[in-house]
């Protein structure tokens, strides 16, 4: 986020390069465009005739502000959108893993799982991310999301799936104890790895890394297990992507659009991307790389092509916005401090609302 803060500066002294990164989901991309520092892409790109295919169409939708294209994607997943797995507990409680591409498993049996292996002061059945993109996801199962696509309102207070879903979390956190407390500080992704957690809420970034850094095979192993069908037919996610765009101001615009080009194909994505460890899941043709090097990549193909777009709060208020529901979140969550689930539901609405309704940053 820092960075953003430096080009911001850098615009305004009149030092910003022609090639710039406003990343959509980290909330700027909008911003930029209004506060006229990102110029638009799309008569280059219709002069050139782009096939916009090449790019997962999820990511491309995020390149587009009132219907005008300003960007082209650089890094890309879909979010906490995954419970990564690790067999080895499943297999020795003879329980079958669910299909790591399958969305048939329910949140009913996946909470019967998190209270089945929790085992008082040795392991956690499930961790949760006490964060934005973990809650929207947590909405998305049920049929909603956290807040309306046009990012001007917290559902959480008015609808019944909302609070559903946010009930499925307190009950298996407070009211049960099976989870780690937000105060806890657990490191569940280093937790996972010596086996004190069966599942760890993350996303298909996190189970690729589960498999890379095991160490001991005879501990864990790494699976995953995807969300349910939504009654949309979509797959419950928070696709999430960043940008590379050009500066309005550039005397080069044709220029910085090849250049945009080429650090977007094939060679460039992989190259500018993955080189540098990004998870630059945002094309067929990077995918099926991935694949060819370890097959554990396949896995996130489903969601990717039927996810759904990160909403993001209309005033590009985006930190805010996430520090409120992460602060809130971990109260409404705390086992080791419990309020009574409304309250903290009303705190958790109030908190995200006022961000919602401040003057656009």
């Amino acid at each position: 986020q820092d960075n953003y803060g430096k080009m911001y500066a850098m615009h305004a002294a009149g030092d910003l390069g022609d090639i710039v990164a406003f990343d959509p989901s980290h909330y700027h991309f909008w911003r930029a465009i209004d506060a006229g520092i990102i110029g638009p892409i799309q008569d280059l790109a219709d002069a050139d005739n782009l096939d916009q295919s090449q790019w997962f169409e999820q990511f491309m939708v995020l390149q587009h502000y009132q219907d005008t294209l300003y960007g082209l994607p650089s890094w890309g997943w879909a979010g906490h959108d995954t419970l990564v797995i690790n067999k080895k507990h499943f297999d020795e409680a003879g329980i079958e893993a669910p299909d790591p591409m399958g969305h048939e498993t329910s949140m009913d049996t996946y909470g019967e799982w998190a209270r089945s292996f929790y085992q008082e002061n040795e392991r956690f059945g499930l961790a949760f991310a006490y964060g934005e993109s973990a809650v929207s996801v947590l909405c998305r199962i049920w049929n909603t999301s956290f807040i309306d696509p046009e990012g001007t309102k917290c559902l959480i207070l008015e609808d019944e799936n909302a609070q559903a879903a946010l009930r499925w979390l307190y009950d298996l956190s407070v009211t049960d104890g099976v989870l780690p407390a937000p105060g806890d500080n657990l490191n569940a992704n280093a937790a996972q790895l010596e086996g004190k957690v069966t599942m760890v809420w993350g996303g298909s970034l996190n189970t690729r890394n589960f498999q890379r850094d095991i160490t001991d095979e005879s501990i864990a192993e790494a699976w995953q297990g995807l969300f349910p069908t939504r009654e949309d037919g979509k797959f419950p996610s928070q696709i999430r992507g960043g940008t590379w765009n050009m500066n309005a101001g550039t005397q080069h615009p044709q220029e910085v659009y090849d250049f945009l080009k080429h650090i977007t194909n094939l060679e460039g994505c992989i190259g500018f991307n993955l080189v540098a460890g990004q998870g630059a899941l945002v094309r067929p043709d990077v995918l099926q790389e991935l694949i060819s090097q370890n097959p554990i990549h396949e896995w996130f193909v489903p969601n990717l092509e039927n996810g759904i777009p990160a909403y993001a709060p209309a005033n590009s208020r985006g930190r805010e916005y996430t520090d409120a529901i992460g602060q809130r979140i971990q109260i409404l969550l705390d086992k080791n401090a419990p309020i009574p689930f409304e309250q903290g539901l009303e705190e958790l609405h109030k908190s995200v609302q006022d961000v919602l309704d401040m003057e656009p940053a």
